[in-house]
């Protein structure tokens, strides 16, 4: 993240936890909107038992692939042309 300067990469790290959940919760409102009203959870601590709620990881297991394949375009210098071009949509979204 500091390699690259994605501002909301250092964010994501500082504040810990599921990197890639996290993007994808940045990436698509319906996940931020099921982890705001509490019915999916960011991450879990497993000391603490099963959690109470799906995590966005095994919710949204689909999203949380499109947000790991676009962490490390990132990291790994991809533009966003070549992003877009490789899920097929337009440079914009």
């Amino acid at each position: 993240a500091s390699m690259t300067g994605c501002k909301s990469m250092i964010e994501a790290f500082e504040a810990g936890g599921d990197f890639h959940s996290r993007t994808a919760m940045d990436m698509f409102d319906y996940v931020k909107a099921k982890v705001d009203s509490g019915e999916a959870l960011l991450e879990w601590d497993y000391a603490k038992g099963d959690p109470p709620k799906p995590l966005v990881k095994d919710l949204f297991a689909s999203e949380r692939r499109k947000a790991k394949t676009l962490n490390f375009s990132i990291a790994y210098g991809k533009t966003a042309f070549g992003l877009s071009d490789d899920w097929g949509v337009t440079l914009q979204e």
